[in-house]
C-alpha cells in the first residue's frame, strides 16, 4: 500500500471495529474511507454508472450481512485487512454481475470457447471471507496476469474477437458489424483463439486445483 494510502485508510481497523460493536456514526466514516475504492473497482468493470452505484450499494450489503466473519488475519495491516476485505466483496459482486450479463447474452461459439469461459470463471472465484484474504489477495492478482499475458500472447484478430465477445459481451453479430468481417470468418478465429487459451491456461488451472 503506498503512502498516500496508508494515510488515506489509517484508523479503518478502529472503525470497523466500532462498526461490528453497533456504532452508526462509524459505519457512516468507514463508508465515506471505503466507497471511492469500492466505487473505483467497480467501475474498472462496469461502465454505466446507475449499474455502478448500485453494485456499491449491493458490496456494503453484502459487507454487512457478512460482518460476524470478519477479523483481520494474523500478522496482517489491520487498516488493510478492512481494505483488501472490502475490495474482495467487491470484486466478487462485480463478477457475478458481468457473469450474468454473459449469460444473457451468451452466444455459444463452440465446446472449446465454453471450456475455456468455465475455466476463466473458475480461476476468478473468490470467497469473501476474511482468513488469509490478503495472502488471497496476491495470489488473484497472479492469476489476473496469468490471464492477461495468455490473451496477450494470441495473434491480434483472435484476440480482438476473444474480448468482445467473452470480456465485453457481445455478440458475433455486434463484432462483425464493428470490424467489417463476415461472422463465420470471426468464428474460427474465436474457435482459434480459445483453444490457444485453454492450452496456455490448463495446466496453471490444473495446478491450482491441486493446492
Amino acid at each position: 500500500m503506498s503512502q498516500n494510502n496508508q494515510d488515506r485508510y489509517q484508523g479503518l481497523a478502529v472503525l470497523m471495529g466500532r462498526y461490528l460493536d453497533g456504532d452508526q456514526r462509524a459505519f457512516n466514516a468507514l463508508y465515506r474511507k471505503v466507497s471511492p475504492m469500492v466505487r473505483a473497482q467497480v467501475r474498472a468493470r462496469i461502465s454505466d454508472p446507475a449499474t455502478a452505484d448500485e453494485l456499491v450499494q449491493s458490496v456494503f450489503m453484502k459487507a454487512h450481512g457478512a460482518r460476524t466473519r470478519y477479523a483481520a488475519p494474523e500478522g496482517a495491516n489491520p487498516d488493510r485487512a478492512v481494505i483488501v476485505w472490502y475490495s474482495a466483496i467487491a470484486r466478487n459482486a462485480t463478477i457475478d454481475h458481468v457473469r450474468r450479463i454473459y449469460r444473457e447474452r451468451a452466444v455459444k461459439v463452440d465446446t472449446a470457447g465454453d471450456d475455456t469461459a468455465r475455466l476463466l470463471e473458475g480461476l476468478a472465484d473468490v470467497a469473501p471471507n476474511s482468513e488469509g484474504m490478503v495472502v488471497e489477495h496476491e495470489r488473484q492478482l497472479s492469476i489476473a496476469a496469468r490471464i492477461r499475458g495468455a490473451l496477450a500472447s494470441l495473434p491480434k484478430g483472435q484476440r480482438e474477437v476473444v474480448t468482445k465477445h467473452k470480456l465485453e459481451g457481445r455478440t458475433m453479430a455486434e463484432i462483425a458489424e464493428e470490424l467489417g468481417v463476415r461472422e463465420g470468418t470471426l468464428r474460427v478465429r474465436a474457435h482459434r483463439g480459445y483453444k490457444a487459451l485453454a492450452t496456455a491456461l490448463g495446466s496453471f488451472s490444473q495446478a491450482a486445483a491441486a493446492a
